[in-house]
């Protein structure tokens, strides 16, 4: 006799323990100065946000925020705590996925609750590149609760009808793809449709990732909901030439590869802000005049390595809107693979509004709009699942190239080849039509 599952309750609601002993009075304002803190966090990026902003937004004086907080880590890590009760929260609470109408709907309602949820906390998931990778950003350290997080949806997805599918990879792929085609949509990164479309067709690449076999009507059935499906808006965007003057890598000395290389690996490891020009000095070998010779600052090493980095995307981009067979692709994948892995640091900069506007806002977005444009030649050509809109496919499609190339569980082996394979089977289960 089948049993139902169990009935998962909600988790009780988030509460400081500053709240003690705060009056009336003091516990709205302290909760003015978190509400107003997040939107400048939104605004200006955690980095670029100063105690003095905070308290400007939020009508106080630095006397009074300091009452309540330490300083803005103390509120960013309080705001990152209501963003982790609520997402383990909501991992607590999806319901039974599957190949069928009620398990397409559960996955469904579930990503629109999760959209709900990222709008809510927006100020702290778009300071990360995945929820809970915290790595490198020194802000606040939430990676037990990604772990939780994603070790919940694993044993869920065990339950489940999957197949041909790792349930950690899987797991991976539920938690990091729809946090990233949200944080496309607030950075407006890319074109996108309006969130009730984003959210269905998102559920329909998350469906056919879990389970490619289900049924058509299914899927279209999920893209009615939204009200307005736009399935064919193009994703093709204009391209604008970066500014003059980017450097060859052949052109550049030993001592400035070096110091590029070690850079670039010191920012993957530790994060941009974490790292300072002694610590490149140090790995490269070199001392502080010299490096300062080369490079002024930290900066112009960032500018550095994003023309060298955006001048390999266009070359990647070239060769992928030809592609139309999956062994094409597993080809271009382990060399795209190899290329990001190496300049993960630089493009994970690229999601910080700070960074971003130290750079040059050219060369950033030709090399996203680069590999943006040929997705969508390549998901025009191959043909898209019933009911998906394009923007939101292509959305997806760099969602798996830009979060997907990191290991999928703490135990997991970091081997380009099952990595690049799997980014592949991800893409063919979801998008591509292909034989």
């Amino acid at each position: 006799m089948a049993t139902s599952p169990p009935e998962r309750t909600r988790r009780s609601g988030y509460a400081p323990t500053t709240n003690v002993g705060v009056g009336r009075r003091g516990l709205h304002t302290r909760e003015r100065i978190i509400a107003c803190a997040a939107e400048t966090f939104l605004v200006s990026g955690f980095h670029g946000t100063s105690l003095d902003a905070i308290a400007k937004a939020a009508n106080a004086s630095r006397a009074t925020v300091y009452q309540y907080f330490a300083g803005k880590e103390e509120i960013f890590g309080e705001l990152s705590a209501m963003a982790e009760h609520d997402a383990l929260d909501h991992a607590d609470r999806i319901g039974d996925l599957g190949p069928t109408p009620a398990g397409a709907d559960a996955l469904h309602r579930w990503l629109i609750e999760w959209a709900d949820i990222y709008d809510r906390h927006a100020a702290v998931f778009a300071e990360f590149p995945g929820i809970g990778t915290a790595a490198g950003l020194s802000i606040v350290d939430i990676s037990p609760a990604a772990a939780q997080f994603h070790h919940m949806i694993t044993d869920r997805l065990r339950a489940t009808s999957l197949r041909g599918l790792d349930p950690d990879d899987a797991a991976a792929a539920l938690g990091r793809i729809p946090h990233m085609v949200h944080l496309y949509r607030h950075r407006t990164m890319i074109p996108l449709p309006t969130r009730d479309v984003v959210s269905a067709s998102l559920t329909i690449a998350m469906q056919l990732m879990l389970f490619p076999d289900t049924p058509a009507d299914v899927l279209r059935s999920i893209a009615t909901q939204s009200g307005r499906q736009a399935a064919t808006t193009s994703v093709a965007v204009a391209l604008e030439a970066p500014a003059a003057g980017a450097t060859a890598q052949s052109a550049l000395s030993p001592i400035m590869l070096e110091v590029l290389s070690v850079s670039s690996t010191l920012f993957a490891e530790h994060g941009y802000y974490a790292v300072g020009m002694e610590d490149i000095a140090a790995g490269a070998q070199v001392s502080r005049a010299t490096l300062y010779r080369y490079f002024s600052t930290k900066d112009k090493i960032l500018a550095e390595l994003t023309r060298l980095a955006v001048t390999e995307i266009e070359e990647f981009a070239a060769t992928l809107s030809g592609i139309t067979d999956a062994e094409a692709l597993s080809k271009w994948m382990l060399d795209y693979l190899r290329f990001h892995r190496g300049y993960r640091g630089v493009i994970r900069a690229w999601l910080d509004g700070t960074v971003a506007e130290q750079l040059s806002a050219a060369e950033v977005e030709h090399g996203i709009g680069a590999i943006h444009h040929t997705v969508g030649v390549l998901l025009a050509n191959a043909g898209l699942p019933t009911g998906m809109n394009q923007q939101v496919a292509a959305a997806v499609f760099l969602a798996i190239l830009g979060r997907m190339t990191e290991p999928t569980a703490a135990d997991s082996p970091d081997d380009d080849q099952r990595t690049a394979a799997l980014m592949v089977t991800l893409l063919r289960r979801s998008l591509l039509r292909w034989p």
